[in-house]
């Protein structure tokens, strides 16, 4: 057999298969590979047996496949397969795993799973990193790093982690400012409730978090707030009315639930018949509260009597904040 016959016989026969790219030179020597068989005759005359693929592609299966033909199956857009006919049926070519496994390139570059670092919780949608058994949507079980960030904007919200590492939107720093409209209450009355609730400046979440409810603040959330009073009396000069009107001092203080607590903010002198008339009372504390507590402010009188009330409307005021 001279040189001529070994190239006379030359068939190329490229096979696609991903990125796999399979050249078969098919010379007068038998090649054993499960492919259609061909009889053909060479230059000489000679029948020669060779084997041929078909590979096909589209959403119906070929007719009359032959044993190792191969199918690019199309009939669903979102997960196209690859099938080889083994004679009786067609076969899917792909990975299997266990369920839940998410294949990854291991450092030899071959497909590989390991379900305690990345694994798919079809049934409930969740996806675990560092763990098999994801209880959230997300659930990391190690530590995450975000390696940048987009500016702030003033509709962003803060993130907590309850005590089982579970994200939540946080309402800290949510606040609420509100400002007297009142100015006839006498407040120099012992535990007379402020009516400090007039008008609203501003509130975060609506009444999600905060609720006025006549004089009286609702907190509806547990947690440790800032509570700030501030507020600007004036006496009234009746004596004419009061021959029994003197010099006084009024006093506020904070009540949870009814019951007072922390200190005393006090007036100092106010006098009525000097014209020294004004006075101011600040009231600043930190609270640990539960859900639903109810705030008033409490005024007392220390001295005389005579009527106190609070200024102009919008010139005493009540804020808080929530800290954690």
């Amino acid at each position: 057999m001279d040189g001529s016959w070994r190239k006379s016989l030359t068939v190329i026969k490229h096979w696609n298969f991903g990125h796999i790219m399979v050249l078969m030179l098919i010379w007068a020597v038998p090649i054993i590979v499960h492919t259609q068989e061909v009889r053909v005759i060479d230059n000489k005359g000679t029948k020669v047996l060779i084997r041929n693929t078909t590979v096909s592609s589209g959403a119906t299966a070929p007719v009359s496949p032959v044993q190792n033909d191969i199918w690019f199956d199309t009939s669903d857009a979102d997960h196209q397969r690859v099938k080889v006919w083994n004679g009786s049926s067609w076969a899917e070519l792909t990975f299997t795993g266990i369920p839940g496994s998410i294949f990854f390139a291991g450092p030899d570059g071959v497909p590989t799973q390991d379900n305690n670092a990345f694994f798919w919780d079809g049934t409930n949608d969740r996806l675990g990193l560092g763990t098999s058994s994801p209880t959230q949507s997300l659930d990391v079980n190690g530590t995450a790093r975000i390696r940048s960030m987009s500016g702030a904007a003033t509709t962003d919200q803060l993130l907590k982690a309850d005590s089982n590492g579970v994200l939540h939107t946080s309402k800290v720093n949510y606040g609420g400012r509100w400002t007297n409209t009142d100015i006839t209450t006498n407040l120099n009355v012992t535990t007379t409730v402020v009516p400090i609730f007039g008008s609203n400046d501003y509130v975060d979440d609506g009444t999600n978090l905060y609720q006025v409810s006549g004089n009286t603040l609702i907190v509806k959330e547990a947690g440790r707030y800032d509570v700030r009073v501030n507020m600007t009396l004036e006496g009234i000069d009746d004596s004419i009315l009061n021959t029994n009107e003197f010099d006084t001092n009024v006093n506020v203080r904070m009540a949870i639930n009814g019951t007072p607590i922390g200190s005393f903010g006090a007036t100092g002198h106010i006098s009525f018949d000097l014209n020294n008339d004004h006075s101011s009372v600040h009231l600043n504390d930190i609270l640990m509260l539960n859900a639903n507590d109810v705030i008033t402010i409490l005024s007392y009188r220390e001295a005389n009597a005579g009527t106190v009330r609070m200024y102009s409307s919008g010139t005493s005021s009540f804020v808080i904040n929530k800290l954690r």
